[in-house]
């Protein structure tokens, strides 16, 4: 029997089903019957969940007394109730996968049903109950989250980095230049001069700005990337998004963009394109005497891929010579950049250096917290999901818990006992401007709730919520 922690309740495709993390950080769904009795899911809805999920583009209420549940995980196959082991939730179906990994599992199952599931007979046991075996448990203790580094195995030869003070294991050398990065962009035949010298300009801005970063994964994916031009079909069948402007595809190391952009400073072409380019300075997939060597800010113990993006976004925007409030990912973007803003363990340097992890760590750390901030994070994303799927729909209410989070932080920071409660709306009143910044109204952000969060958090800390103020 595993412990597991509610994180939401989603509707898919019309259904309604309870998303749990467990104390790994890996997911699980029950469903929820038209009687209000739980039961698990089939191995089909386990995989298009995993896969949706993945796929960026479900719903919770989520307290820090975070509700526990202990249950023993297991599909429906055929009617028959199966139990997960390790291996099935850990690797075969986990979300941590990369997508096109995940997309060949569900297609592998849809066509070849009968062999996947003699497969999954290595990791699984059968018995004849379908009811939900588990009881809430509000006395069992967290664990702590554990921070990816590296992963690596010898007889399935790969190697997984996930932390750049990791790289040595798979590069042979220590240190290289801008002006290295420069003379490779030149040399490369597939750059066309138009983007070998926007590639200029954003080497240069990283080297201003963040002198330390380390530069060997740009340096190895430089050598070979290409750069394509294509229609807007082209792009979607690419990004496999309606939305996208350009995407970088690390298993082919190209990035694809429209064509006929303008790549002029202050246009949104130029943070498109700066941003496909910092992929290339976080993320890689090599062949490196046979054994596959990936180099990405997701891990096994945490992986969470709008984070990923928006956090990118963020670096990126830092990078320009002139103030950039419009940024990819905008809402979510907005969350981190608050919250970055009042970490004092955890800045935009750290982004290129460390996995999603190790933020997320740092996020517990920062707000004494216990393995909270993964939770918070997944809302992050099921947010983003629900505005950009017509799949997947919530009340806006079910993320009050991400505006309670931010709030607190910015609370932490900026409020104190000593101002007026004047002087708290003021302050919240800037807050709800950032969130909201540029975000579309479909988004339906409560923004009543941040003051009914900011009533209850000055009477924790003594400020007089009856002398009211205009909000």
């Amino acid at each position: 029997m595993k412990e597991y922690r509610y994180v939401m309740q989603f509707y898919y495709k019309g259904n309604l089903y309870n998303m749990y993390l467990d104390n790994h950080n890996k997911h699980f769904f029950l469903k929820n019957n038209e009687d209000g009795n739980l039961s698990y899911v089939t191995i089909e809805e386990l995989l298009e969940l995993s896969l949706c999920l993945t796929d960026i583009p479900s719903i919770m209420n989520v307290k820090k007394d975070q509700k526990k549940m202990k249950l023993i995980p297991k599909i429906l196959i055929g009617g028959t109730s199966v139990t997960l082991g390790a291996a099935v939730l850990g690797t075969i179906i986990s979300l941590n996968q990369s997508l096109e990994r995940n997309r060949e599992f569900l297609n592998n199952y849809k066509s070849n049903q009968q062999g996947i599931e003699k497969q999954l007979d290595n990791y699984i046991s059968y018995d004849n109950s379908t009811s939900q075996e588990g009881t809430l448990n509000e006395e069992t203790s967290q664990e702590d989250l554990v921070v990816d580094t590296y992963l690596e195995s010898d007889w399935l030869h790969y190697l997984y980095i996930y932390d750049m003070d990791y790289l040595d294991k798979a590069l042979d050398y220590k240190n290289v230049s801008i002006d290295q990065i420069k003379e490779v962009i030149s040399n490369n035949s597939s750059i066309s001069d138009k983007f070998k010298n926007l590639m200029y300009e954003y080497c240069d801005a990283l080297n201003e700005k963040y002198p330390d970063t380390e530069l060997r994964v740009l340096y190895e994916n430089a050598k070979t990337l290409e750069i394509v031009e294509c229609s807007k079909e082209e792009l979607v069948a690419k990004s496999l998004s309606m939305d996208s402007y350009a995407t970088y595809i690390r298993t082919e190391n190209k990035i694809y963009v429209l064509d006929n952009f303008e790549y002029e400073k202050g246009t949104w072409a130029y943070q498109v394109l700066f941003h496909e380019i910092g992929h290339c300075l976080r993320t890689a997939v090599w062949n490196k005497d046979g054994v596959e060597v990936r180099v990405q800010i997701e891990g096994q113990n945490f992986s969470n891929t709008i984070t990923a993006e928006a956090l990118n976004s963020l670096f990126t925007v830092s990078l320009f010579d002139y103030e950039e409030r419009n940024v990819a990912y905008q809402l979510q973007s907005n969350y981190h950049d608050i919250m970055i803003e009042c970490m004092d363990n955890y800045s935009l340097a750290d982004y290129p250096k460390h996995s999603i992890s190790y933020y997320a760590k740092k996020l517990d750390e920062f707000n004494q917290d216990d393995n909270y901030a993964t939770v918070i994070l997944e809302l992050i994303q099921m947010q983003y999901k629900d505005y950009h799927s017509d799949l997947v729909k919530a009340d806006p209410s079910e993320y009050n818990a991400i505006y309670d989070y931010v709030s607190d932080m910015y609370y932490k920071k900026y409020l104190t006992p000593n101002m007026s409660y004047s002087e708290a709306v003021d302050l919240t009143n800037q807050l709800v401007e950032r969130v909201t910044y540029d975000v579309p109204e479909d988004y339906n952000i409560d923004v009543n709730h941040f003051y009914d969060h900011l009533n209850s958090y000055c009477n924790n800390i003594g400020i007089d919520t009856n002398k009211k103020a205009k909000k």
